[in-house]
């Protein structure tokens, strides 16, 4: 089973809990969870005005194939109280999952990239991706090499104190 790799993101309500409730989802949906980042408190992207973030890597073992993969993460935002439809385009929202990587494979469908496409860009993303896979190869790089190039000044680790 490959190794995939799945930001986990909240910015409305109870973000630690909607983070929580995602990962118990997918450890009994997806897989198991092999490795989990700290969580961070990161700047929004995009935009639109909006509240600070909660984000998350995970590096997850799973049979699932990407687009079923891709199907249960939106349940999983589903019952989270997303609403993809009626949501403003990088725009606030309670859970945010995204698949960043799926072993070595490449996929490019209607609505499903991997490796995501904006990894290399994204703080949030590769502050804690680097975290638990500093050596992990990148469209041939490493991401420890990736997030030395980025402004990470938006992202901290989060204490729930």
């Amino acid at each position: 089973m490959p190794d995939t790799y799945i930001c986990l993101g909240s910015n409305l309500g109870n973000r630690t809990e909607h983070l929580t409730a995602a990962r118990g989802a997918i450890i009994a949906r997806v897989g198991a969870i092999t490795a989990e980042s700290s969580i961070y408190d990161t700047a929004p992207w995009g935009p639109v005005p909006q509240d600070n973030y909660l984000n998350q890597v995970v590096r997850v073992s799973t049979a699932l194939a990407p687009r079923e993969l891709l199907g249960v993460l939106h349940e999983i935002e589903r019952a989270a109280g997303r609403d993809r439809k009626n949501e403003v385009r990088y725009g606030p929202r309670p859970l945010d999952l995204d698949i960043l990587l799926y072993g070595d494979r490449a996929v490019k469908e209607d609505g499903l990239t991997i490796p995501h496409p904006r990894i290399a860009e994204r703080a949030f993303v590769l502050v804690p991706l680097a975290e638990i896979a500093p050596k992990l190869s990148i469209a041939g790089e490493r991401a420890e090499k990736l997030l030395s190039r980025i402004d990470t000044t938006g992202v901290r680790r989060f204490d729930p104190v």
